[in-house]
C-alpha cells in the first residue's frame, strides 16, 4: 500500500506498507522492535527475539521512506497471529496503527486465513475492540512484564482464497502481491526449453 500526497495535501507524508522481503528490510524490523520493546518497554533481548522470527512473515511501514513501524505474522491452522506490532515514538501522532493493522488483516485474508488473532496489552484493549477484535475469553495472562488478553476477528476470505486448485502461477507470486503477475509469469514467454532434458535422459 502506498498513500501518495495529493496537490491539496502537500504536507501529508507518503505512507508505504509492504512485506519485508530482503535481509535489509528484516533488519529494519528488528531495529524498530529493539527501539520500542527493548528501549522503551525494557523487554530483555532473549524474550524479544524469541526464536520465531525466521518462521514468520514481517510487515514494515515507511513514512517518507523512513522505517517507522512493523508487525510480525505467524501462521497457524485456520488463523494468522499478529505479533510484535510497534510504531516508533515520533510517528505515533500520525494515526498509523489501525490502518497498519487493517493492512495486516487484509494480507492474511488474501492468503486465505479466516481469522486474525493477537495478544493485546491490557492498555490497548479499547483500540483492538474499536478495530473489530473481540476477546477470545476472559483470561488475563502476562509475559515480559505486561498483562495481555487474547483477541480474534473474522476475515471474509470469500471464494478467492488460495487453494490447491488455484492457478499454479498465482501461487508462485510474492506473498503480498498475490493479485499481481509475478516474475515467473514473465518467464512463461520463453516457453519450456527443458534445458536439463539431455542430462535427465542420460540418467535414464
Amino acid at each position: 500500500m502506498t498513500d501518495q500526497p495529493t496537490a491539496d495535501q502537500s504536507n501529508r507524508p507518503e505512507i508505504t506498507i509492504k512485506l519485508a522481503s530482503t535481509s535489509d528490510e528484516m533488519m529494519q524490523c528488528f531495529m524498530l522492535r529493539a527501539a520500542v520493546f527493548m528501549g522503551e518497554q525494557q523487554c530483555p533481548y532473549w524474550e524479544e527475539y524469541d526464536g520465531n522470527d525466521y518462521t514468520a512473515s514481517h510487515l514494515i511501514l515507511y513514512v517518507d521512506g523512513e522505517p517507522a513501524a512493523s508487525i510480525r505474522v505467524r501462521w497457524f491452522s485456520g488463523f494468522a497471529k499478529l505479533e510484535r506490532a510497534i510504531i516508533l515514538k515520533r510517528y505515533r501522532s500520525y494515526g498509523l496503527f489501525l490502518p497498519f493493522v487493517n493492512w495486516a488483516k487484509e494480507f492474511c485474508r488474501k492468503k486465505g486465513y479466516p481469522k486474525a488473532y493477537l495478544h493485546g496489552q491490557k492498555r490497548l484493549w479499547p483500540i483492538f475492540e474499536k478495530d473489530g477484535f473481540r476477546k477470545v475469553d476472559d483470561k488475563v495472562f502476562h509475559f515480559s512484564d505486561h498483562e495481555y488478553g487474547a483477541f480474534a476477528c473474522d476475515l471474509d476470505v470469500g471464494e478467492n482464497a488460495p487453494t490447491v486448485t488455484t492457478d499454479p502461477m498465482v501461487l508462485n507470486r510474492p506473498e503480498d502481491q498475490l493479485d499481481m503477475p509475478g516474475i515467473l509469469e514473465q518467464s512463461m514467454e520463453r516457453g519450456a526449453s527443458n534445458p536439463h532434458a539431455e542430462w535427465t535422459e542420460r540418467r535414464g
